[in-house]
């Protein structure tokens, strides 16, 4: 990685490590389907946004994207001693929650900047059950100020899925990637500014919703 944005050493070696480790893992622990390959973008930045109901889909998406992610994640998971180190490793860029975090958004926008993919959960949270809940308005704000374009992506079978693998079951897991999203340019400065990023929160929403299963669409089902 070069640039402005340097990875440590340790979390280059990390990724090299983990990202076919757990891709293995997955192969073999679940039976994964991944559709929409085609939508990925071959170069250049873009947002990656799943929704988001366990710890499993960063991994997952890091495993499987054809280019490495950086990934931005709740730093409540710090009180997690496994997750935490983890996190720490991959070199994940933290999210303190209901609050504006500058440093956040500095670094997520020199990732961008740099050319990187980006995943960040629009919901802001995990629902810890199927079932989108309302997103709020991080990816939009990050995709207006950087002008990159967002990806929607809507991953089923991750509700109690260390449960299933540890009963050797197997579970199904579908990831699918969607068409990517593109907003015309918008001043952040005019007077209808948040309006118009939860209309572009709400479309993000919308397309992650047509890529799951009626029962997994929450607040924007049907």
């Amino acid at each position: 990685m070069f640039g402005a944005v340097q990875l440590p050493w340790y979390s280059q070696l990390f990724r090299w490590i983990a990202r076919p480790l757990f891709r293995f893992l997955f192969q073999t622990l679940t039976r994964i389907e991944i559709h929409g390959r085609e939508n990925i973008p071959a170069s250049g930045s873009y947002l990656v946004t799943p929704n988001h109901i366990s710890i499993y889909e960063p991994p997952l998406l890091a495993a499987f994207w054809p280019r490495e992610l950086e990934i931005a994640a709740a730093a409540e998971v710090l009180d997690r001693p496994l997750q935490s180190q983890i996190m720490r490793l991959y070199g994940t860029v933290l999210v303190h929650r209901n609050r504006l975090d500058r440093s956040l958004i500095t670094a997520l926008l020199e990732r961008l900047a740099e050319g990187l993919p980006v995943l960040i959960f629009p919901e802001g949270e995990r629902t810890r059950h199927p079932g989108l809940i309302t997103g709020n308005l991080g990816a939009a704000y990050l995709a207006a100020k950087s002008g990159v374009a967002i990806l929607p992506v809507g991953i089923e079978g991750t509700y109690q899925l260390g449960e299933r693998m540890r009963q050797l079951r197997r579970p199904r897991v579908r990831v699918r990637i969607g068409q990517p999203l593109s907003f015309p340019a918008l001043d952040l400065r005019s007077s209808g500014w948040k309006e118009a990023l939860k209309a572009r929160s709400e479309e993000i929403m919308q397309a992650i919703a047509r890529l799951l299963p009626i029962d997994h669409r929450g607040v924007y089902g049907p």
